[in-house]
């Protein structure tokens, strides 16, 4: 699907095209990237690798896969940010990425109040004058994949 945002980005991926954010931890099954349109360090995105639009359309293996990344995607997060928990959200209903992808969001301790829950999703989108630097989220993206890396082995 040529149209699908994800399908190029897991293209790029695939040739070593991509930049460090954009691949921090690929599985057989899984990409992990950092949200390329957020002023939120640390939202990280998990993208399955085959272009699938809802989630009945996991294998057992992808589902299991994914149960496992989410569980760990998060305790990298909360080791490296020091997050009280995160975020998990998952729509597949953008014009652009109509791909089964989670956001995984770290919700820090001292979250603004008006960033609590789903109103946390304003960082998203964000201009580009906000949007976060890339060292920063390089940065972000070698340290999780080292945790994620000792993790699973």
């Amino acid at each position: 699907m040529t149209d699908c945002l994800s399908c190029q980005r897991i293209h790029e991926r695939d040739t070593g095209e991509a930049p460090v954010w954009d691949s921090i931890y690929r599985s057989q099954f899984w990409d992990l990237a950092h949200a390329y349109n957020t002023s939120y360090l640390g939202w990280l995105v998990l993208i399955a690798r085959r272009h699938i639009e809802a989630l009945d359309e996991l294998s057992a293996a992808e589902a299991a896969d994914l149960g496992s990344l989410l569980r760990e995607v998060s305790l990298a997060l909360k080791r490296q940010t020091g997050c009280r928990k995160t975020y998990i959200m998952q729509f597949a209903e953008s014009r652009d990425h109509p791909h089964v992808h989670f956001h995984i969001v770290p919700r820090m301790p001292d979250q603004a109040p008006e960033d609590i829950a789903y109103r946390v999703m304003r960082h998203l989108g964000a201009p580009m004058r906000e949007r976060c630097d890339e060292r920063d989220m390089n940065a972000m993206a070698l340290a999780i994949r080292q945790q994620l890396s000792s993790m699973r082995g």
